[in-house]
């Protein structure tokens, strides 16, 4: 049965989505006054100068293990950050949704190569619901595959390691400590790319603080916190099916605060990842109850 902790977990990792759906909106307007690689840099810089004064008052417990860790977080969440930016200038927004969302089928078997965790066969069908919504949510036009698909593909990858990592990591190491050197590696590896593929641009403008003031505070270091923390609350699997939530809330935010269009496919797609997340979470749980009930009924005959 699942327990309180995990319930808390779970519910903390829908709010999590719900940070990052926001996100989604916040980056487009943004993007009107900064180029993609100078915003990931200055989004987790910043993050990581909110934890500097804890990782400095706690630098004992630096270990080169804990290092080691965060720069392969930090790593990861590059690769998914900054692979993302990179395949949206050569592909649609749709094709890389999906193929970003990839990470959902790679996560399963990944969680068991690197952490022999087995994967339930209930989390499996609630992610095979989910992903199939995602191919309708995102409904991309047969428009051939191109260098922006590849690219993307590593965005998958890089998500795919970061929930797995993370969740034998998180573990192991203090959580602050782990997250602030997540937030440095990564804009640290960003600073690295940018300097041979791409040309800074940035327009001091009010809109661009208030953009950069939500994916700073709530958007990276609230999120990525609360999903350090939390996700080692349940498996990676069912994290990814949580996670299959935000592109359905980014797409409704959009619609509201940008009048994006909301067409019938959009509206199902999302209908069916919400179902595949609800079959994945009650009725785990429903089985469970099940089980239990018929344990005690047993020991008391």
């Amino acid at each position: 049965m699942k327990s309180k902790n995990q319930f808390k977990s779970e519910i903390m990792l829908i709010l999590v989505t719900l940070i990052w759906g926001g996100t989604f909106p916040v980056i487009k307007a943004g993007l009107n006054d900064i180029s993609p690689l100078l915003m990931v840099i200055i989004r987790f810089f910043l993050s990581f100068l909110f934890f500097l004064p804890l990782i400095i008052k706690r630098r004992r417990t630096l270990t080169s293990g804990l290092v080691k860790a965060g720069l392969i977080l930090g790593f990861s969440t590059f690769i998914g950050y900054g692979m993302l930016t990179i395949g949206l200038t050569m592909t649609t927004v749709a094709k890389s949704s999906l193929i970003s969302y990839g990470y959902a089928l790679i996560t399963p078997p990944l969680q068991f190569l690197l952490l022999k965790k087995k994967v339930s066969p209930i989390n499996l069908i609630g992610l095979g619901i989910a992903f199939t919504g995602m191919m309708i949510f995102t409904s991309p036009s047969a428009s051939g595959w191109n260098m922006g698909d590849s690219i993307t593909v590593l965005v998958a990858l890089g998500y795919a390691f970061t929930v797995v990592l993370l969740d034998k990591y998180s573990r192991i190491y203090d959580v602050e400590i782990l997250t602030g050197l997540q937030f440095f590696f990564t804009a640290l590896f960003s600073a690295i790319l940018i300097t041979f593929s791409e040309t800074p641009v940035l327009v001091p403008t009010f809109n661009l603080l208030i953009a950069l003031s939500y994916l700073v505070l709530p958007g990276t270091v609230g999120a990525l916190y609360i999903m350090n923390r939390y996700q080692k609350g349940t498996t990676p699997v069912r994290a990814v099916v949580i996670y299959a939530l935000e592109p359905v809330i980014a797409i409704i935010l959009g619609y509201f605060f940008l009048a994006e269009y909301i067409g019938w496919q959009e509206l199902l797609g999302g209908i069916i990842i919400l179902s595949g997340v609800l079959f994945s979470e009650t009725w785990g749980l429903f089985i469970s109850s099940r089980v239990a009930a018929d344990a005690k009924l047993e020991n008391n005959r």
